[in-house]
């Protein structure tokens, strides 16, 4: 049912990428391994405050009660060094994982061994079932059409038959904003 509307949203959002580009953030070529988040637990607001306050009386370096751009210029370089050591620590362990055989470089074979499978999500039965509007057991062009052309017409929101990259930026915006 929502695979022919996510297929022409696709299209319609290729269409207008290059008014819509934008920088994407990087994604790691590794599998995820980071561990699951732990359960939220309870603070209150004197375990908050003292948090902050900690935090605060470490970059008052002078012990002066208030923090000058040189304090907090170093405390964000301190920050912004445990950030890269961090990183450095989990790249690092990542990189080692691949490296199966331990001699320092990645070859094509080590790197493809962790890539993902590209499957399948649906059957084929499934598939026609979302679209089989009258439920003989097949997809006619019309079945086909139909989801994909009712997107189109709510993409297409003063009907002219076009899709202006206007029209689909305003559609992308609306359906972050459902998400």
């Amino acid at each position: 049912m929502y695979r022919p509307y996510l297929m022409i949203a696709a299209i319609l959002a290729s269409a207008a990428a290059p008014v819509l580009a934008a920088p994407a953030a990087p994604q790691s070529s590794a599998p995820a391994t980071a561990a699951a988040p732990a359960a939220p637990k309870e603070v209150s607001r004197a375990q908050y405050l003292a948090s902050f306050g900690s935090r605060f009386s470490s970059a008052d370096t002078n012990h002066d009660g208030v923090l000058d751009a040189n304090e907090v210029g170093a405390a964000l370089q301190k920050e912004l060094a445990q950030a890269r050591a961090e990183q450095e620590q989990q790249l690092t362990a990542e990189f080692d994982k691949l490296d199966t055989n331990h001699d320092g470089q990645l070859s094509k074979g080590e790197f493809m061994a962790v890539a993902r499978p590209i499957q399948l999500r649906v059957t084929a039965q499934q598939e026609i079932a979302q679209m089989d509007s009258n439920k003989d057991g097949k997809i006619s062009l019309q079945e086909y059409e139909a989801g994909p052309l009712a997107n189109f017409n709510k993409v297409d929101s003063n009907h002219d038959g076009i899709v202006t990259p206007e029209e689909a930026r305003a559609a992308a915006q609306a359906a972050s904003q459902k998400r």
